[in-house]
């Protein structure tokens, strides 16, 4: 059995034990922080896989590849809190026409760049233009193929 001075001992030994437990959640907690900080001040935000993959510029995927990319911050809401971080990982997903419509922007520390609206804006109305997509699609249908357009020639393909 132990005496009375053991188990003030085990006691103060649990105190202490709780004491350095709480300190280090504190500075764990500062750290996370400090992460959030340094990668929002950086844009270096972690690869993370996507499964729509990346947007080059083409007409037809621009609201998809956005729709998407709201999906992605909501499900990580603490990766994504700031309109920075949101921005960064867009343009880090670009490739193509797009990217090419992006690294100015970086390049010349554009505002639009902490405001999240006003990127969105901006890249809208660069590659939000359904009448490009529409008249390239005419123009591959007008495309002729011997005397036939591909119009005529198109479902012999089909079969």
């Amino acid at each position: 059995m132990a005496s009375l001075e053991q188990y003030q001992e085990l006691v103060a030994a649990m105190q202490n034990l709780t004491v350095e437990v709480q300190a280090l959640r504190t500075e764990n907690i500062a750290l996370r922080q400090q992460l959030v900080l340094h990668r929002d001040d950086c844009g270096d935000l972690p690869a993370m896989p996507l499964s729509f993959g990346k947007y080059n510029g083409y007409p037809g995927g621009m609201k998809e590849f956005l729709d998407a990319c709201g999906v992605y911050f909501a499900f990580r809401t603490h990766a994504y809190e700031s309109t920075r971080s949101r921005v960064g990982f867009i343009i880090a997903n670009l490739t193509g026409n797009a990217l090419a419509w992006a690294t100015p922007l970086v390049a010349r520390n554009d505002p639009s760049l902490i405001d999240y609206d006003r990127f969105i804006e901006g890249f809208k109305e660069r590659f939000d233009r359904p009448e490009v997509l529409y008249s390239s699609l005419e123009a591959i249908l007008d495309v002729e193929q011997g005397t036939q357009t591909s119009r005529h020639t198109s479902p012999a393909f089909r079969d």
